[in-house]
């Protein structure tokens, strides 16, 4: 037992010592210190409470707040969403347009958290407090598309509120989740930082999930659809979401492995193509869009609380916290099962647990009670319990999803770029949208099965003409009756759902969305099976995009030490270990040492597992460096060359000497090459897309010059100099941040407000300059378009040369050492 409290004593100690040592700056091998791991986790709980309210005010064919408490008929609500989802087509490709467009010191998502954020919260408190009841009065009597006045403009009032809610929150949500891609290249620190993330943003849902059914049962009757319930808890806590949105701006750093000198200007139609050629994103997209009916049972405890009765208030509350928990156990779990099995075997294995579990709470809702006559606990507590376990743990399953879904989507980003040489990411969302039509098509399924199994006003209406159901006592003590007319009271009353008081109607319901939700799971599951981008692949394209990066910035002269050093040294240990075979790896060392019970012997068997195990890993990895670096060298690689240099060769004048007609039957002929392996495959895919590059400058050519074959070519030098300036102002960066650490150490509180002063003109100054970057950048759309095939085949051959040179290079990366040693 002593041994025990000792260990975890030291195990305490050795955290605490991390987190001093590394608050400021990260670990070796890492990218985020723990100031930027606490400030993105501990904010996120502004971003959740935030994501929960919205979520809850946009459109989708079953949203409660809509649906149960404002009052939209389902099939009219479906009709709404099908609307609000062609318009966010749009609306999505703005978004991505701006993102992936995005060149600035604050990076490409931070600043979109704050400025995204505020009119998000706005809106929300905007839509609960909208005075639905009173469009009667101000309306008068009268139909609209043979609907009452009132009700037609609430629907619209609902629409438009929709269309602005749509554009700032899922601008400010990806802003945030997508921030994790970029803040480290590490895919198993983003694991990680996702998982703290997710444990502590999750306290967000947690604190609403206990107060709602509290806070009903004070002011509603129990009834979580009333809107006084909305108005009173959604407008502080869009505040306080806000502040901490703040927190996470403030004290984060994006860290994207690209060049400094990488001009950041894409094409709609371009970006939209690429995109279309990731097969890791189709996976995702088609699992997200097929699983549409999964969640048809997750309001299946509200249902049978609200309209059931089988509990009062607080016994609701501890239920949803007990639920709750399992997303903070699954968060925990989820890296080592990542660790231990990889992405893959987890997404396929949680998934499939899903449907096990959807499943076993179809014959517990046949047999609960929702009267108060029967207390006896088979019938009663029983199930209940049953359907508690179900759905707990189908919330530890799902809570795997909160870590696998940004850190897949991080992984699927940097393959983008591996492939395209862009950070896209953007497009994506825009392309998940467009394929919301899909979702839109079939989640009409579920309003259809609501409202033929019961949930329409017909229904309802003869429902509350049945004495027995209107006196009907639940379990929580509450009457039908007398909760249905203070929802009609209130003015929050559909009386669609008041069928569902029925108990034969809500069990009848019950079962339909759990059939239905066993059927989304399944098929949500399908898609998984072919994802096969490993965490070992993706650590390679990490590898090769940071070869590529210092060779570009290498052939602009703006290249850093640290940068070379970290690249010559990559490549020379990858050479190194390029025949070298792994080593089988034990732990035998590590518990010969604890039997001995020698502190230091356990350390020293423990560093060395660690580095047996970094080696083999970098055995691994070896043939990625080695390959990026000999790919010239290969088929594809010479052809690549030879379509450069007879670019170059006909230089700016002759980009606009050939005719469209020839580019399209060039593309034609590329299409028809053979692609029976992997190689043919690879040249064909390089030969299509070099010719619709060639295609689209050739029609850029033609908007910015006309008919002229002369494409005017900007200055650098001004570009340059601003290239400059900004690596001058990041080391500037990096001294006044650590000088400001070590000032906090001795306490000295004139040093800091002194530093302080300085970083706040220092950010003063990057406002400035990037603005100059981009208006300088803008400035050349029009060459940097037209010339584009000309601009790819000089980055390409300047490449080629600059891998000739590497010898060259660590002879300055020898030199660099040595000035340091010295």
């Amino acid at each position: 037992m002593e041994n025990k409290k000792t260990n975890l004593k030291t195990t305490v100690k050795g955290i605490l010592t991390d987190v001093r040592l590394h608050w400021n700056e990260p670990e070796k091998g890492k990218y985020m210190p723990f100031k930027e791991i606490v400030a993105y986790s501990g904010g996120g709980i502004g971003v959740k409470f935030l994501a929960v309210m919205a979520v809850n005010m946009i459109l989708s064919s079953t949203n409660a707040l809509i649906g149960n408490t404002i009052g939209v008929a389902p099939i009219d609500m479906y009709i709404l969403y099908v609307i609000s989802v062609l318009v966010n087509i749009p609306l999505s490709g703005v978004r991505a347009n701006i993102i992936d467009n995005t060149r600035s010191k604050e990076g490409k998502y931070r600043p979109y958290i704050v400025k995204m954020g505020i009119p998000s919260a706005i809106t929300t408190i905007l839509f609960v407090w909208f005075p639905y009841q009173a469009f009667g009065n101000l309306f008068g009597e009268g139909t609209f598309f043979g609907k009452d006045r009132a009700y037609v403009v609430t629907c619209a009032v609902v629409l438009l509120l929709n269309f602005v809610q749509q554009f700032f929150y899922y601008f400010f949500a990806e802003s945030y989740d997508n921030l994790l891609h970029v803040l480290s290249p590490n895919t198993q620190e983003r694991t990680d930082v996702a998982t703290i993330k997710g444990v502590v943003y999750s306290l967000a849902p947690s604190i609403l999930n206990l107060a709602m059914p509290i806070m009903a049962q004070l002011i509603t009757n129990n009834n979580m659809y009333d809107i006084r319930l909305y108005r009173y808890i959604y407008p502080p806590l869009s505040i306080i979401s806000v502040i901490l949105c703040i927190v996470v701006y403030v004290n984060t750093k994006e860290k994207i492995v690209q060049a400094k000198t990488h001009v950041i200007q894409i094409k709609f139609m371009d970006s939209l193509r690429q995109v279309m050629h990731n097969k890791y994103f189709w996976v995702i997209a088609m699992a997200t869009w097929l699983g549409f009916l999964e969640s048809a049972a997750s309001g299946i405890l509200n249902w049978l609380y609200n309209y059931g009765g089988i509990c009062n208030g607080a016994q609701f509350s501890l239920i949803t916290m007990v639920c709750q928990n399992a997303g903070l156990v699954g968060m925990l779990l989820a890296p080592f099962f990542i660790r231990k099995w990889g992405k893959r075997a987890v997404l396929i294995g949680t998934n499939v647990m899903n449907v096990v579990f959807i499943a076993l709470m179809l014959p517990v809702v046949h047999v609960i009670n929702m009267s108060d006559s029967d207390t006896g606990f088979i019938n009663t507590y029983f199930p209940l319990i049953m359907l508690v376990i179900c759905f707990w743990m189908n919330n530890l399953m799902n809570a795997f999803a909160q870590i696998l879904t940004p850190t897949v989507n991080a992984d699927i980003r940097d393959y983008q770029q591996y492939i395209s040489g862009e950070r896209i990411d953007g497009m994506f969302s825009t392309i998940t949208a467009l394929g919301g039509i899909i979702t839109v098509a079939t989640s009409g399924i579920i309003n259809f099965l609501y409202d033929k199994f019961g949930i329409n006003e017909a229904t309802a209406r003869e429902v509350m003409q049945d004495p027995e159901v209107m006196s009907r006592v639940m379990k929580n003590g509450t009457v039908v009756g007398d909760v249905i007319n203070s929802a009609v009271e209130s003015g929050s009353a559909n009386v669609s759902y008041f069928s569902l008081y029925d108990t034969n109607i809500l069990r009848t319901m019950l079962t339909v969305v759990i059939v239905a939700s066993i059927g989304g799971a399944v098929i949500n599951v399908i898609p998984y099976f072919f994802y096969d981008l490993t965490e070992l692949k993706q650590k390679g394209m990490v590898k090769v995009l940071k070869i590529r990066a210092f060779f570009e910035d290498f052939g602009n002269s703006t290249l850093n030490d640290n940068d070379l050093v970290e690249v010559v040294e990559m490549v020379s240990l990858a050479n190194e270990l390029i025949d070298e075979k792994e080593k089988p790896v034990t732990k035998s060392a590590i518990k010969a040492a604890r039997a001995s019970k020698d502190k230091s012997a356990i350390k020293a068997a423990k560093n060395e597992y660690k580095n047996a195990v970094n080696r083999n890993m970098e055995i691994k990895l070896a043939p990625f460096v080695v390959n990026e670096m000999n790919r010239f060298e290969n088929e594809i690689g010479r052809i690549q060359i030879d379509d450069a240099k007879m670019i170059c060769e006909a230089g700016l004048n002759g980009l606009g000497l050939v005719e469209l007609s020839q580019l399209k039957q060039e593309l034609k002929a590329a299409k028809n090459l053979p692609a029976r392996t992997e190689e043919e495959k690879e040249i064909k895919n390089y030969k299509i897309n070099f010719c619709r590059t060639r295609i689209t400058a050739r029609k850029y050519q033609i908007k910015y010059y006309g008919s002229s074959t002369v494409i005017e070519k900007p200055d650098d030098t001004a570009l340059n100099e601003l290239f400059n300036i900004e690596e001058q102002y990041d080391k500037k960066e990096d001294i006044l941040y650590k000088n400001l650490f070590e000032a906090k150490e001795n306490k000295n509180k004139e040093q800091i407000k002194v530093l302080n002063h300085e970083i706040k003109e220092l950010k003063d100054d990057f406002r400035k300059l990037n603005k100059q970057i981009n208006d300088e950048q803008n400035n050349r759309l029009s060459y940097t378009r037209s010339a584009k095939p000309l601009l790819d085949a000089q980055k390409l051959l300047k490449q080629a040369e600059n891998y000739t040179h590497f010898e060259e290079i660590k002879e300055r990366y020898e030199a660099l050492k040595t000035d340091k040693a010295v």
